[in-house]
């Protein structure tokens, strides 16, 4: 996933904290509603999948620790 995508993930969650996902929702589905884009709803996806990350408690199945 690109940098990018992950300094907006980190800039939502920081801000919004654990309402992060909820505001990503909310935007991605006022472009769908708006018919935006494909590849700006396709960013806004993976601003999901990282926020998601970043706010979740549990390590996942995959997890490592070093």
């Amino acid at each position: 996933m690109n940098r990018g995508i992950w300094i907006v993930a980190v800039w939502l969650v920081a801000k919004h904290g654990p309402q992060a996902p909820y505001v990503v929702n909310a935007q991605i589905m006022g472009l769908r509603r708006e018919l935006a884009d494909e590849l700006l709803i396709a960013s806004w996806l993976m601003v999901d999948h990282a926020v998601h990350e970043l706010v979740r408690t549990k390590p996942g199945a995959a997890d490592t620790i070093h």
